[in-house]
């Protein structure tokens, strides 16, 4: 299973404002640090506030902020509220009916994948895929002061 971009993009934007804590991000900010379509991101963003996964706040000194603690906020919870996908409940093979009593050939194994992924979802944070990304992602060199040394400097 592969997350919906929808979906993708909530958990990012979710991780960068806990990588960010103490202060709202502008939607511009995680637009130009995460390559997230502005319009998109807006969407996303509102549906998160509404399901108060996070909050905002207008004005110059506004933005997003998260509403809970990102340890607690569980990739499950996120996936529910932007994509909740009605296949995962549903007949891997597409059969209306297909239950313990009316099982597809494929319906025990799928129950088994179907609880795994869920499970991982449940036990997997928003600060864990945080940490993750701070940890791994490399430095923006383009946002860092030039350096003072050798023929940077000017000569007086």
């Amino acid at each position: 299973m592969i997350f919906s971009k929808t979906t993708a993009y909530g958990i990012r934007a979710l991780a960068y404002l806990a990588n960010h804590p103490n202060r709202p991000c502008g939607l511009q900010e995680i637009v130009e640090h995460e390559k997230i379509p502005p319009v998109y991101l807006r969407k996303v963003l509102g549906e998160l506030r509404r399901h108060r996964l996070l909050r905002s706040t207008k004005g110059i000194h506004g933005g997003y902020e998260l509403a809970r603690s990102p340890d607690v906020i569980t990739l499950w919870e996120v996936f529910r509220v932007l994509d909740p996908d009605p296949y995962l409940d549903m007949c891997i093979l597409g059969y209306e009916q297909c239950s313990h009593e009316s099982a597809c050939a494929l319906h025990e194994e799928w129950q088994k994948v179907r609880q795994a992924v869920i499970g991982l979802l449940k036990s997997k944070t928003i600060s864990e895929v945080a940490a993750f990304v701070s940890s791994h992602r490399p430095v923006d060199r383009s946002l860092a002061q030039p350096s003072m040394r050798g023929g940077d400097q000017e000569q007086k």
